[in-house]
């Protein structure tokens, strides 16, 4: 064998080993990174609910406050409108 085709096989090796070594290190590195994306945006989707849950409570607490504000005006105008039929009967 002449030298180029020994240099040519060599290298040939010398690629199928670093490409064996190369693509498992590579493939758990990629899995490891999918995993932790995965966590992450899990993690993400638990804020963003716990977000909208607290929107949603303090909507609710907004529309119970404007509901009883709603309330205590009804009641103040009943109140007004029997003082105001209380003066004009007796005045």
């Amino acid at each position: 064998m002449d030298t180029s085709t020994t240099n040519l096989l060599v290298s040939g090796l010398m690629g199928l080993i670093g490409g064996l070594i190369t693509i498992p290190i590579n493939t758990i590195a990629s899995w490891w990174l999918k995993r932790e994306e995965q966590k992450y945006q899990h993690k993400l989707d638990v804020i963003a609910k716990q977000r909208e849950l607290i929107l949603q409570h303090k909507l609710e607490i907004q529309r119970t406050k404007r509901s009883d504000e709603l309330s205590e005006l009804k009641i103040s105008i009943t109140k007004l409108e029997k003082e105001f039929r209380n003066g004009r009967n007796n005045g």
